[in-house]
């Protein structure tokens, strides 16, 4: 009844009771005022005030339950704005009870773990989402947590590693808060998947190591093959002198023996500090496989079985060939070391797509396509104490005397340098697996045409040649004199062009890159060949990223001679850079077409074939 309502008829029930009674009164006593009057009144008094009783109880019963259903709209309100909330959030939402107990359970949590809404409500969340042996410490752990919990409002923040049911393993944040409700402790979890956020992190971290290390070994390697040019290149001059001394020759063929390796050495750093020169191209991984699993069955025990699952429809690769195959050779060697007692050695390809998420969690320069390779293994596996450190140059587990340590560090600076990214997947006891990703190659790049390599051929052209390091100078003089060729040497890339400004004339500048001065040898070519279009460049340098400046479009082809380098390798690149035609503007002009060789080819291949109808006749 509405509050005016109630009011009306207690106030005419009061006219009528008061009415009654004095009427009553009137009957009795008759006319006038006297006791009956005073009782009548008295009695419509006490009934006044139980009338108003009633109304006061009438009134405060419907405001409580005014009062209550406002409440009730008020928490069904906010009941489905939390629901809302936990059903719209991007973190999982895992309700529980001071046992553990699971009270409520969000699609995000489904999505997160595997188990539906249905299987995980009741059951106890540490059986359902942490592996069996740790349990215990995870119990263990959350009761020490629980009374911290407890006595901050604003909760705790802490990570751990939960079971998919699938069986993978899940890094995950956890931001907990107790509640309590009907005389109980509740605990609300919001839980965060950080597993590819801790991948990347790591990439980073690891990136970063590889690149401070990688600028010490580069620039080590770079003074190293300063040097080895030198040795190795005046060693060629003195063998040839004492050819006909068997002692001496002797002696200078262990000189020139042990050089080569210091250069072998330097190129595997160079290698892990992803500086070393490469001639990218497209190249098909599985025939590059192929040839390595035939190697290995040629090489490797006959107790470990070579498996190839290679996808037929495979894309072409962009990178390095002969890095490549020295990178996969090396991890296959690394396989068979780990099998000694014999195993199985598998060799992978596949096509992989990857958006941002998945390119930087393997470390790969970018989102798209590329090539995967992967060699597997079921040997001894890697410990993970040390897993991390594989990478870390002249880091090996191997006796003193059976490796450099650069070995894998190579081929982690050669995939990086290629834009690719690397994997590993070992536990003890239960094998290794390296996954390899390269770009897929997107348009052919043709390979320069070979030199005969036995024949040593010179010139008689004028070379402005430019080394900042004097020893290195001085050999590169002598050598070049040697082949017939005119030399203008110069220190540094300002004498350089003074030289030219002077008029004095030259068909090739041979200049290294990394030189002291405002200009270094790129920079120098640049600025010679605008002024000169015609003019051949040849670059060489201790590795080939020691530029803070890409090439320029003017120098874009010229080849690059990598030190530490034999004459024959000078006297080659040489000719390389002047034999090929260029035009008045500096463009290369293109050679006439002939049949000849393919002509030449089918008259040997008639003659063979009519030799071979003879003989069976």
């Amino acid at each position: 009844m509405k509050l005016r309502g109630l009011l009306t008829l207690a106030m005419a029930a009061q006219v009528v009771v008061t009415a009654a009674a004095l009427l009553v009164s009137y009957a009795v006593a008759g006319p006038g005022f006297g006791v009956a009057e005073i009782v009548a009144l008295l009695a419509s008094g006490a009934v006044a005030l139980l009338i108003a009783r009633l109304c006061t109880r009438t009134i405060e019963t419907a405001q409580d339950k005014r009062i209550a259903a406002q409440l009730a709209e008020q928490a069904q309100a906010s009941a489905q704005m939390t629901q809302a909330v936990i059903k719209t959030a991007l973190d999982a939402f895992v309700q529980t009870d001071a046992n553990g107990i699971i009270l409520e359970w969000s699609i995000q949590a489904e999505a997160l773990t595997g188990w539906t809404r249905e299987e995980a409500l009741g059951t106890d969340v540490v059986n359902l989402l942490i592996a069996e042996p740790l349990r215990d410490g995870f119990r263990q752990r959350m009761m020490r947590l629980l009374p911290e919990l407890s006595h901050t409002p604003i909760g705790i923040r802490f990570e751990a590693t939960l079971l998919h049911r699938e069986g993978d393993e899940i890094l995950i944040e956890a931001s907990s808060t107790t509640l309590q409700l009907g005389g109980r402790t509740v605990i609300n979890n919001f839980v965060k998947d950080i597993t590819q956020k801790r991948a990347a992190e790591e990439q980073l971290i690891q990136a970063q190591k590889m690149e401070a290390v990688g600028q010490l070994t580069g620039g080590i390697a770079h003074e190293f093959n300063n040097m080895l040019t030198v040795i190795t290149g005046t060693i060629e001059i003195l063998a040839d002198a004492v050819k006909d001394n068997p002692p001496l020759a002797t002696i200078t063929k262990l000189i020139s023996e042990a050089a080569d390796r210091g250069a072998a050495l330097t190129s595997s750093l160079l290698s892990f500090a992803r500086k070393q020169a490469l001639q990218p191209a497209d190249i098909d991984v599985n025939d590059l496989l192929e040839e390595l699993a035939k190697l290995m069955l040629a090489t490797f025990d006959k107790k470990i079985e070579i498996v190839k699952r290679l996808d037929g429809t495979i894309w072409l690769a962009f990178a390095d060939r002969g890095q490549l195959s020295s990178a996969l050779l090396n991890l296959a060697i690394n396989a068979r070391d780990a099998m000694p007692e014999g195993g199985r050695l598998t060799l992978t390809t596949r096509n992989v797509v990857f958006g941002v998420r998945e390119a930087v969690a393997v470390g790969a320069g970018y989102a798209g396509d590329y090539v995967e390779i992967q060699i597997a293994d079921t040997g001894t596996g890697i410990p993970q104490a040390i897993l991390e450190r594989i990478f870390d140059p002249f880091f090996s587990t191997k006796e003193v005397g059976k490796g450099t340590g650069l070995g894998l560090s190579m081929v982690f600076g050669f995939v990086k340098q290629s834009g690719g990214g690397i994997k590993v997947r070992s536990e003890e006891g239960g094998g290794t697996t390296f996954t390899i990703y390269l770009p897929k190659a997107e348009t052919s790049v043709l390979r320069p045409t070979g030199y005969d390599e036995r024949k040593i051929v010179g010139g008689t052209e004028t070379i402005l040649c430019v080394e900042d390091d004097r020893d290195v100078r001085h050999y590169v003089t002598v050598q070049l004199e040697s082949l017939g060729y005119k030399v203008i040497p110069a220190t540094n890339a300002a004498d350089a062009l003074a030289i030219a400004a002077e008029g004095t004339s030259f068909d090739l500048l041979f200049t290294d890159i990394v030189m002291a001065g405002a200009l270094n040898g790129r920079e120098l070519a640049d600025e010679m060949v605008a002024a000169r279009p015609s003019l051949r460049v040849l670059f060489t340098s201790g590795y080939a990223h020691d530029s803070p400046h890409g090439l320029g479009q003017a120098t874009m082809g010229a080849p690059l001679l990598t030190k530490p380098y034999r004459k024959a390798e000078l006297a080659r690149m040489l000719r390389r850079s002047l034999d090929t035609a260029v035009d008045a503007a500096g463009d290369p002009i293109p050679t006439p077409y002939s049949v000849q060789a393919e002509v030449e080819g089918f008259l040997r291949k008639q003659e063979t074939d009519e030799s071979a109808t003879r003989s069976r006749k």
